[in-house]
């Protein structure tokens, strides 16, 4: 068996000790030694390590054998997060985002701080969402594969989430949520005031999520792609000034992006899957003048629209 991480050892723990009748454990008990790839020493250390870390969990006296007890509910991933200096999400997320960009930062030390600069933060409202909890709340339900209940701002609080992944999306961070339509919404954190533990207390199991799951790893483009719905192709053309951006071999603005043709003038044809208009008009409006849509009609025509409308406002 392939090792694994200490937070997900701890998180196996925590579990094991909510599942415990009395909610206590020993470094001998079979419920860890059948899931943990360890041997009892080492799972008395990790019990140990917990009892310093975490009031909530405290070592009996009295006792032949180490025993440890989980006295009061504890959130041990909030916890965990917020006492230590953790980035590994942060590099995880960029890594994914795009690989090569660690390949550039090689070089980067405090002796050449000159070189680099970053300006685009990596998140929002952090210090707020900080404060709430909301981010590592979020964080220990989809970890846990466990129900909530949130209150988004403006709505009544909605019961019974499946909370399935955070995602980073252009600068923003996501959950991705099923409720029991089993759809699957992304919802921005920062609209997020509160998160609660749900009515229904049961885990759900991967296997229940497999298609919402396989469409947040393979299908989100954006925020506003949405789950369940039949795929569109739109066929653009991008003017020979600004070609270049979407050359063969260049980074791709979308993941179905695709390039089909550079024509005499220099100017290159290009396709994009989506879902819905907002999927991908506000990027072409971006570009304005340089990219022309060529199909569908409709969505030309709504785009042509919006430029009209546009006009009557100037």
């Amino acid at each position: 068996m392939q090792d694994i991480t200490t937070i997900r050892k701890y998180n196996i723990i925590l579990e094991e000790f909510n599942l415990s009748h009395d909610k206590t454990l020993t470094a001998y008990d079979e419920a860890l030694t059948s899931r943990l790839p360890l041997g009892v020493k080492q799972i008395g250390r990790l019990l140990a390590d917990l009892e310093l870390e975490f009031d909530a969990i405290i070592k009996l006296e009295g006792k032949k054998r180490a025993t440890y007890k989980l006295v009061k509910p504890v959130d041990l991933f909030v916890e965990t997060f917020e006492h230590t200096d953790n980035i590994d999400w942060f590099f995880h997320m960029a890594h994914n985002a795009d690989p090569e960009i660690f390949k550039a930062l090689e070089g980067y030390t405090n002796k050449n701080k000159h070189v680099y600069k970053f300006i685009n933060q990596p998140f929002e409202d952090m210090e707020e969402l900080k404060a709430k909890g909301i981010l590592k709340k979020l964080e220990v339900a989809v970890r846990l594969r466990e129900y909530r209940k949130i209150k988004f701002t403006n709505i009544d609080p909605v019961d019974n989430l499946k909370c399935l992944k955070l995602l980073f999306i252009d600068n923003n961070w996501y959950i991705a949520t099923s409720g029991e339509n089993e759809k699957v919404h992304l919802s921005r954190v920062s609209f997020i005031e509160d998160v609660s533990y749900a009515t229904n207390i049961n885990k759900f199991l991967k296997s229940s999520v497999k298609k919402q799951l396989e469409f947040i790893e393979n299908h989100i483009q954006n925020s506003f792609t949405i789950y369940d719905t039949p795929v569109k192709v739109a066929i653009i053309k991008a003017s020979s000034e600004k070609a270049r951006y979407f050359d063969i071999g260049m980074k791709q603005f979308f993941s179905s992006q695709k390039f089909k043709e550079k024509l005499d003038d220099g100017s290159i044809i290009f396709t994009v899957n989506y879902t819905q208009s907002l999927e991908i008009l506000p990027f072409i409006q971006r570009w304005l003048p340089h990219l022309v849509i060529l199909e569908p009609q409709e969505l030309k025509d709504e785009y042509l629209n919006n430029l009209q409308e546009i006009l009557k406002k100037q």
